[in-house]
């Protein structure tokens, strides 16, 4: 009997819903003796009264989109935006193409652009993005139902000065009669300031045999806007958050902190001189670079800056061989988030910034990098742009889009981690070996008829130009290649001879996997700057534009 006089609804019916931060815009749900539709609109806040009179829907599925009204008289046609002057609008738009297309609904195109909201096409969902430059799912769209995080949802209406109404229409049935329910018919209407439905239980024997008595709950609640919205918080003008760091220790040993925020800081002008200055040196472990690593599509590690995508940007000490070194004023103009990230791996001032970024940022001298991945990248660069210029081929051919990370990514691993170091080896492989260009290295080599693999042709080719160093570089590579396969198998003695082979070549036992993969990057960039010699003077006897 509650079945049919959806007590269980009545909460709901009422605007009670459940917090959950999400809220149902559109749906259609079909289950065992019920179907289920909902909807919604928007109405300005001044005429919630007059949509509250009745409960029935005031906007229909494929309703709220533009339209005319024409005369029989000499009064011009009017266009409308909405399809009448009643002020109600859509907020998901039902599109119907009369069977010539598939039919979908979309999120009015004005709150998406009011949150800037980024598609993902393939899982329809709508996302934002926040000045951390994470992004956030504010709209799930499938083809039965509409979601929308609430608090985006209410920032809007808020600007709006609307409110939504959502709407809802659900039939029950039941094989039993209203007498074998011991139940009466019923049509009732129940309202507030804030919903409006009625109840309806009737007996319909005539419509199928399984639906002997219907109930049908229609009404609708209004979602109002947020009330304490300030429109300054969301549009990036707002009080920001500042947390403090490790600046230096007392006499005691105790660690003393200071804000972040450039408002409380000193700088060469004479503002707050007992403060701390914009430029002390916060120093940092070097894991706190590993989030922005494992993460090439959205960061980049520069030399002497970081950014993500266009959202933003610091400027920092990555030369440092020990730590990673960011002024404290340049912390404050990260978000809130990144700063509370950053702080995780905050240790207290161990020496002084390294030369690079001292002569940079202090003397405005310019100053090469020193940290070994920076050089190699630097010169593996260079050396591209001098071969291909000199030579009109790629002795290195450029890293396929798939693989683009092996570079962005490129760094010296922390000590002891294992994963890091292999995926390390993986990328600097990818770099010196499976990019060698075989096709053109092959043409100009002088191939014994054995010979197969790209390190070994690149090694007849290396010889054929006078490389004096060919024969440590081959035997560099086969070690570096080695490394990687290992990667994939048993690193023991037993399993994987080559691997520890190569272990043993590049000292890893003794010098550890950090110093050691910071030492085979030094090794790599020796080689790559002297093939560089010869493409610059030409000394190889190839042919030079």
């Amino acid at each position: 009997m509650s079945f049919l006089q959806f007590e269980d609804l009545i909460d709901y019916a009422t605007g009670q819903r459940p917090n959950g931060g999400w809220v149902t815009v559109y749906a259609r749900d079909e289950r065992d003796n019920e179907d289920g539709g909902y909807y919604s609109a928007l109405v300005p806040v001044g005429n919630i009264d007059a949509h509250l009179v009745e409960p029935s829907w005031d906007l229909d599925l494929g309703d709220g989109t533009p339209g005319f009204s024409f005369y029989f008289d000499d009064r011009a046609s009017e266009y409308h935006r909405f399809g009448d002057d009643s002020g109600v609008e859509p907020l998901v738009v039902c599109r119907y193409f009369h069977g010539i297309k598939p039919s979908y609904v979309e999120v009015s195109e004005e709150f998406r652009y009011f949150h800037n909201l980024y598609e993902d096409r393939a899982t329809r969902t709508l996302f934002a993005f926040d000045d951390s430059g994470d992004d956030i799912e504010v709209v799930r769209v499938s083809d039965d139902k509409v979601e929308v995080r609430v608090k985006y949802l209410k920032e809007y209406l808020a600007v709006r000065g609307m409110v939504l109404l959502l709407l809802y229409v659900i039939d029950r049935w039941s094989e039993k009669s209203l007498d074998e329910l011991g139940m009466a018919r019923q049509d009732e209407q129940q309202g507030g300031s804030d919903y409006r439905y009625s109840r309806f239980v009737d007996a319909f024997p005539v419509l199928a045999p399984e639906r002997n008595s219907c109930g049908r709950l229609l009404g609708k609640t209004v979602m109002r806007g947020a009330a304490n919205y300030d429109p300054q918080r969301s549009w990036g003008r707002h009080d920001r958050k500042y947390e403090e760091f490790i600046i230096g220790v007392d006499d005691d040993g105790e660690e003393v902190y200071y804000t972040c925020d450039e408002e409380k800081l000193a700088n060469n002008f004479g503002k707050n001189p007992d403060a701390p200055h914009f430029l002390r040196p916060v120093f940092f472990s070097k894991e706190v670079m590993a989030k922005y690593y494992n993460d090439p599509g959205k960061f980049r590690v520069e030399d002497g800056y970081l950014r993500c995508a266009g959202y933003w940007g610091v400027p920092l000490d990555n030369n440092h061989q020990k730590y990673v070194v960011v002024f404290l004023g340049d912390l404050g103009k990260l978000s809130h988030k990144e700063q509370l990230y950053w702080k995780r791996y905050n240790v207290p001032p161990d020496g002084r910034m390294s030369d690079v970024y001292f002569r940079r940022s202090m003397l405005g001298e310019w100053a090469d990098a020193t940290e070994p991945a920076l050089v190699f990248k630097r010169t593996y660069e260079r050396f591209g742009k001098h071969w291909n210029s000199n030579h009109g081929w790629e002795l290195f051919k450029k890293l396929k889009p798939a693989d683009a990370h092996h570079w962005t990514s490129l760094h010296v691993p922390s000590d002891g981690n294992q994963k890091e170091f292999d995926e390390q080896i993986m990328s600097l492989a990818k770099l010196l070996v499976d990019r060698i260009n075989e096709a053109e290295v092959g043409k100009r080599a002088i191939l014994e008829p054995n010979d197969k693999g790209g390190i070994t042709k690149f090694g007849r080719y290396l010889d054929a130009i006078g490389f004096t160093e060919a024969g440590a570089f081959v035997q560099f590579l086969r070690n570096l290649q080695s490394l990687r396969s290992g990667a994939a198998h048993v690193k023991s003695a037993k399993n994987n001879s080559d691997y520890q082979k190569a272990m043993r070549f590049f000292d890893l036992g003794t010098k550890g996997l950090s110093q050691g993969f910071a030492d085979i990057l030094d090794g790599a960039t020796v080689f790559i700057g002297k093939l560089e010699e010869l493409a610059v003077t030409g000394s190889d006897g190839q042919e030079t534009s």
